[in-house]
């Protein structure tokens, strides 16, 4: 386990919004128990602040849409030429649970495992290759390959027609083991399928690791191209802006690390 991948874990906790709220009530709070009232009434007023802001949906949307913009939707005809299929991991849910309950978890981005499906059903001699084990600090029960594999079994899919990268634990390794386990010609095109929000740091560091020109496939949206359906939901906002604090900094930390 790399020091990078430990860091970002760590660093990953003060990125959660609700975090951010609740250790800055905490912060106000003892500054108020040792008397300090400026300081007290300034971290209660930026916890306010905070949730107030993260709650406003257009706020959130507005910072996420240019992500989930940066790639259009490719032509029938791009996604018909392709070699193959890659599919990012990060979309199966709790490996204890799965492991437990005997039974695959799907997260939040499961459009990623049902457009890959969708797309074997029309190109079923298209090889699809997952990549990922874990992006957990701690992985436990079932590792992302193995829930893959128990739901393909469920569905009666062919494993032959399918192919896994079980090592990864993010993005630039994501990149650089698929590329090579796969070892693409130049003039080859690839389909990448993440959620929308992860395209640009996946594209990048798929270009960092060395492959062609993929055609990009986005899924998993979470806002329109040029419009907000709500205006104040902090549950809804705060899951926005953790999507956002992930992925810009991490294509801030990718950059400074040398990874894109």
């Amino acid at each position: 386990m790399s020091l990078f991948f430990i860091a970002s874990k760590v660093l990953k906790i003060f990125l959660i919004p609700l975090w951010q709220f609740v250790l800055l009530v905490a912060a106000g709070q003892l500054a108020s128990w040792i008397k300090w009232r400026r300081l007290s009434r300034f971290f209660i007023t930026m916890g306010c602040i905070l949730f107030l802001l993260y709650s406003f949906i257009p706020f959130g949307q507005a910072l996420l849409r240019p992500l989930e913009n940066y790639a259009p939707t490719p032509s029938q005809e791009m996604i018909a030429r392709a070699e193959g299929i890659i599919v990012l991991g990060g979309f199966t849910g709790s490996g204890i649970i799965s492991a437990d309950r005997q039974a695959p978890q799907l997260s939040s981005s499961a459009e990623r495992f049902v457009t890959a499906i969708a797309l074997h059903k029309k190109s079923p001699y298209k090889p699809i290759y997952f990549t990922g084990f874990s992006g957990k600090l701690r992985p436990q029960g079932w590792s992302e390959d193995e829930t893959i594999e128990r739901l393909l079994s469920d569905l009666q899919m062919p494993l032959s027609a399918f192919h896994f990268e079980r090592q990864s634990r993010n993005t630039a390794e994501n990149a650089q083991l698929t590329y090579q386990m796969i070892q693409p010609e130049s003039d080859q095109k690839w389909i990448l399928i993440t959620s929308a929000s992860h395209m640009m740091r996946a594209d990048l560091s798929f270009q960092k690791a060395g492959w062609p020109p993929m055609i990009l496939l986005p899924v998993d949206y979470n806002t329109s191209p040029d419009r907000s359906e709500t205006l104040f939901s902090p549950t809804i906002g705060f899951r926005i802006m953790k999507t956002v604090f992930h992925e810009y900094v991490g294509i801030l930390f990718y950059k400074l690390t040398g990874r894109l």
